[in-house]
């Protein structure tokens, strides 16, 4: 009966520790971020493509529609990343994992160390704005774009990770080694580029969802453990009361 007591007590030790792990990992709105902006850009895209095309044919009424559609969706994509997507995606996250109840991750190690988000902030917008300018002035080549963002992307990414460490998922880390690991490749012409668009495209989106994805994967591990620890817990205690 002792080593049962023991037993149970070292379940009930290990349920918080579940616990944080689950609810760390509960990454799935970010794979619905990820989704809404593939689909923003597929619209962007798409809208232009048409619009173009009508122009070109001398379709000038379709060409006006395009550009009032490409407008409206410009006006509501602000709209949208600004306010509408901080209040929709937590919901529709939240609707996801409505059958699993609501778990708080320990915010004791949410320390923030070294440079103010605000200034890092500001100085990645900086880099972006600046590695754009210098690739239509010429200065970096087209098939060199992604490398050279990966100089700011991934030391950015490495300090989201660290900066949240005690309440983001780690497996969002995969993201930016995945970035960098994608760069040296392609500078060193081992994999071949896809063109402006998707050099860039494909590591933002096609990584983060991996990492996502497996954080995902992960906290479906780290529930049924905690679902088992929950169960154990109440059969460890009625045999001690017996």
């Amino acid at each position: 009966m002792g080593t049962q007591q023991e037993d149970g007590n070292q379940g009930v030790r290990e349920i918080p520790k579940w616990a944080g792990r689950y609810s760390r990992n509960r990454t799935l709105s970010i794979v619905v971020s990820q989704m809404v902006f593939v689909y923003g850009a597929l619209m962007f895209g798409g809208l232009s493509y048409l619009t173009g095309l009508a122009y070109v044919h001398g379709h000038r009424p379709l060409a006006a529609l395009g550009l009032l559609l490409l407008s409206v969706w410009s006006t509501f994509w602000l709209w949208f990343s600004f306010i509408g997507g901080r209040r929709m995606i937590p919901k529709i996250a939240s609707w996801l994992y409505r059958g699993e109840g609501q778990v708080l991750p320990d915010q004791s190690g949410f320390v923030i160390r070294g440079p103010k988000p605000t200034w890092v902030g500001f100085v990645f917008a900086f880099c972006i704005l600046a590695s754009v300018g210098l690739g239509f002035l010429g200065y970096i080549p087209t098939r060199l774009m992604q490398p050279v963002s990966a100089v700011y992307v991934v030391p950015f990414m490495l300090y989201l990770g660290w900066a949240q460490r005690g309440s983001g998922s780690p497996f969002m880390l995969i993201w930016p080694v995945l970035y960098g690991a994608h760069a040296i490749l392609l500078a060193l012409g081992v994999i071949p580029g896809l063109g402006p668009m998707l050099d860039m495209f494909v590591p933002t989106i096609g990584y983060g969802l991996v990492a996502a994805l497996a954080g995902h994967v992960y906290s479906r591990i780290a529930l049924r453990k905690l679902r088992s620890l929950a169960s154990d817990t109440p059969q460890s205690g009625a045999s001690d009361d017996g």
